[in-house]
């Protein structure tokens, strides 16, 4: 009897062992999964933040080449492959080297995979972190693969919109008042922030013709063009763009062609009380190549042409851009630039640098209106940048009166046809640097 126990008795201490070691490796399992899965879900987060590093790093380097893969004609991709670099040097510098052992890393540009396949302006980066088994080894010694892949996106560009007009309440904000026609072109849009019920009006007769009008109000008039009202405001894309220095004195050389009129050649720089340019007189600015990055900087005094012949000298290349820092808010500050039946105005934005695509630039605190009325031959190409104040334009006639208007008003008159001719290598330049994937 005393045997018979005994035996069960180291039976069942038998039992316990082999329970017990099942119990541990369920324990052992739960640990692994805890710790190593944390692990996992750690260096997922890591791998992500340094794939999209890489991904920006790349599009940082593509927007510094933009103007060369635009002068390729978008053939080049990724010129000197600098973006592919960047990218590569960012992964490493975050521990993820591509050294095919502990990660890969693998850069397209542009992106092989995905929306935004073989689109230019593009970088995909994919990084592939090999993670070491540690508690979870116990179900074998392979590592574990953690991948993240991000897309980027890298240009200078226009905004897509011809007409931006800033101010969030005031009614008429935008005001085309005149009998004739004013019409966007190259398939661009206005917007117009104002959440008044009446943001926008066309009155007169005259109509509005762009390719869509988002309104955050309300409008009426005859807006030739998809209208979409209740649209968020959108801030001034430009608002990034830093002021321009102070350059050095400009020079103005005066000579008469009689009659009381005078010749006015300016090379790029600063200048403070300008005469006024009449009827009759000849305005000639001198462009980038002249020197001071193609910068005309009114200091005060403003820039006022009544019928004056304006023009760009031909020995010179590269486009000006006339920015206007008024003394005052009196109205003897503003640029004023009225066009001449009989006479001509011919002037381009600038075509390289910070501020290719921008013509005229007032102070963005200043309240100064800025007017610009066309006539006669008149062709101004590029952005009128007026964030603080109203913009004024008469066209009588048919003038092409710039590319891209931003203010924060903007009031149209006259009973000519006015084109603002966009395009986005033509207007100033919205940086994008972002992810996009």
């Amino acid at each position: 009897m005393l045997r018979r126990n005994a035996l069960r008795l180291k039976t069942r201490r038998g039992m316990v062992v082999a329970i017990v070691a099942l119990m541990l490796m369920g324990m052992l399992g739960a640990l692994a999964i805890s710790l190593d899965g944390g692990l996992l879900q750690d260096n997922r987060r890591r791998v992500q933040a340094a794939a999209d590093a890489a991904a920006l790093a790349a599009a940082t380097k593509l927007f510094v080449n933009y103007p060369a893969i635009v002068a390729s004609n978008y053939a080049t991709a990724d010129p000197n492959g600098d973006a592919v670099t960047a990218a590569t040097t960012s992964a490493s510098n975050n521990g993820y080297s591509n050294d095919g052992t502990n990660s890969t890393v693998t850069v397209h540009v542009p992106p092989a995979t995905g929306p935004f396949t073989g689109k230019v302006g593009y970088a995909e980066v994919t990084i592939t972190y090999y993670q070491k088994r540690y508690f979870a080894s116990i179900w074998g010694n392979s590592s574990t693969s953690v991948t993240a892949r991000a897309v980027s996106r890298a240009r200078w560009g226009g905004t897509g919109d011809g007409i931006i007009v800033l101010d969030p309440t005031v009614k008429d904000s935008l005001d085309a008042s005149g009998t004739g026609a004013v019409t966007v072109t190259g398939g661009a849009s206005i917007i117009v922030d104002s959440k008044n019920t009446e943001a926008g009006r066309a009155t007169g007769g005259g109509t509005l013709t762009a390719n869509e009008f988002d309104i955050t109000g309300g409008y009426s008039g005859t807006f030739n063009g998809t209208v979409v009202t209740g649209t968020p405001p959108i801030p001034d894309p430009l608002r990034y763009l830093p002021v321009p220095s102070v350059p050095p004195n400009g020079n103005m050389t005066t000579v008469s062609l009689g009659q009381g009129n005078k010749r006015y050649t300016l090379t790029p720089g600063r200048y403070t009380n300008l005469p006024t340019f009449n009827s009759g007189d000849q305005v000639v600015f001198k462009q980038a190549s002249a020197g001071n990055g193609g910068i005309f900087y009114i200091d005060g005094g403003g820039l006022k042409s009544t019928g004056a012949n304006i023009s760009m000298d031909s020995t010179t290349t590269g486009g000006i851009m006339i920015y206007n820092n008024p003394a005052s808010s009196a109205n003897n500050q503003q640029v004023q630039i009225t066009g001449n039946a009989s006479g001509s105005v011919n002037l381009s934005a600038l075509t390289d640098g910070p501020y290719a695509g921008m013509l005229l630039w007032q102070t963005r605190s200043s309240t100064v209106p800025m007017s610009i009325s066309g006539n006669g031959s008149f062709s101004l190409t590029g952005t009128f940048y007026v964030a603080n104040a109203t913009l004024g334009i008469q066209g009588n006639g048919n003038a092409t009166i710039g590319s891209q208007y931003i203010s924060r008003m903007l009031n149209m008159s006259g009973n000519g046809n006015i084109t603002i001719n966009y395009s986005d290598t033509g207007t100033a330049r919205l940086r994008e640097v972002m992810l996009v994937e």
